[in-house]
C-alpha cells in the first residue's frame, strides 16, 4: 500500500515525470490528448480527462494525462534541463508546430540547396544522376544552376509576377537561351519559406516518424509524408524529410516518385534535396538573368 501522504498535485507530477521515461506509453497518451483540443486547452477539465480515458485504459494512463495537461509536463520536454528535449516523441501536430516555430524565427532571406536524382534499377542496384542542381530562392525569385559532371551546363531564372511566371534559361554548351512566360502559374505567397511551411502542414496531416539518424554530421529525425498529401508534381510521390534535432529545420528532403512504364528497368526515381543553407550569402545579381554576348535566342521546346 502506498503511504505517500503528499498532495495529489505533487504525486501526479512525480508520476508524469516517471512516465516521461517511457516514450511508448506517453506517445499513446499524448495522441489521446491531441485528439481532444477542447480538453488540451483547459487546465481545469480533470474530470473530463478521466472520463475520456478511464473506460478502455488504466487509471495510470488517466493520471498521466492529468499530470501532463494540468502541470504542463510533456514527454519531449522531460529532459529539457539536460538540453535533450525529445520533441519528436510528440504527436504529429507538435512536429508541425516545432517546424513552424523554427520557420518563424528564421531570417526570411531565402535559402539554397542541392538537387540530384537517384534511380533504383530492377535487381536492386541504383544509379545516381551525373546531373546536379544548385537551387536558390529569395522572395518571389528562383534560380537553378544545372551541372553535368561538375561543369555548369545551364542556368534558369524564375520571376513570379502578378501576370504569371517568367523563366529565362541559358544553355552554355550550345550558346543559346530561351525566354518563356507562363500566365497560368501563380506563386504560393512570394515567401521563400512557403514550401517549408507547406511541409509543416503535411507533417501534421499525414506525418509518420521513422527514426533518428545523422545527416551531414548533424543529429536528425526522419519523417515520412504519405503520397496522397504531395502536390509537387502530378505523379504520386512519397516524401521523407530529415529535420535537425536542434534547429528543427530540414537537413534533407527526398521525393520518391512512382515508376513510369516508359523508363524501362528503372523501378523508382528519387529527387534528393540536401546541403541546405538557411542563411546564404548571395551576390546582388543572383536572381537577374545574365545572357552572355553572342548567344542566340531560340524557341522554347
Amino acid at each position: 500500500m502506498n503511504n505517500d501522504n503528499a498532495p495529489i498535485e505533487e504525486r501526479l507530477g512525480r508520476l508524469g515525470k516517471r512516465l516521461a521515461e517511457q516514450p511508448s506509453v506517453l506517445e499513446s497518451v499524448m495522441r489521446e490528448v491531441d485528439r481532444a483540443p477542447a480538453v488540451r486547452t483547459s487546465r481545469f477539465n480533470q474530470g473530463r480527462i478521466f472520463a475520456m480515458l478511464v473506460k478502455p485504459r488504466s487509471l495510470v494512463a488517466a493520471a498521466a494525462v492529468l499530470a501532463l495537461v494540468v502541470f504542463g509536463l510533456r514527454p519531449w520536454n522531460a529532459n529539457q534541463e539536460n538540453g535533450a528535449g525529445a520533441w519528436w516523441l510528440a504527436p504529429p501536430s507538435a512536429w508541425a508546430g516545432e517546424l513552424q516555430a523554427a520557420i518563424d524565427q528564421a531570417e526570411r532571406q531565402g535559402y539554397s540547396c542541392r538537387e540530384q536524382y537517384i534511380n533504383r534499377i530492377a535487381g536492386g542496384s541504383q544509379a545516381t544522376s551525373s546531373t546536379t542542381n544548385t537551387f536558390f530562392t529569395a522572395g518571389n525569385r528562383y534560380r537553378r544552376d544545372i551541372y553535368e559532371q561538375g561543369q555548369l551546363r545551364e542556368s534558369q531564372w524564375y520571376v513570379q509576377a502578378p501576370d504569371g511566371l517568367a523563366m529565362t534559361s541559358v544553355r552554355y554548351a550550345d550558346k543559346t537561351y530561351t525566354v518563356t512566360h507562363d500566365r497560368t502559374a501563380r506563386g504560393e505567397s512570394g515567401d521563400p519559406l512557403a514550401q517549408i511551411e507547406a511541409l509543416a502542414q503535411r507533417l501534421d496531416e499525414s506525418g509518420r516518424r521513422v527514426g533518428t539518424t545523422r545527416v551531414e554530421g548533424r543529429e536528425a529525425v526522419e519523417f515520412e509524408v504519405a503520397s496522397e498529401q504531395l502536390d509537387r508534381q502530378t505523379d504520386n510521390a512519397t516524401m521523407h524529410v530529415w529535420l535537425d534535432q536542434a534547429t528543427k529545420m530540414p537537413l534533407k528532403i527526398t521525393y520518391q516518385f512512382a515508376p513510369q512504364p516508359a523508363v524501362g528497368t528503372v523501378v523508382t526515381t528519387t529527387l534528393v534535396q540536401d546541403h541546405f543553407d538557411w542563411k546564404p550569402t548571395l551576390p546582388g545579381g543572383t536572381f537577374e538573368p545574365v545572357i552572355p554576348s553572342g548567344f542566340t535566342q531560340v524557341e522554347s521546346e
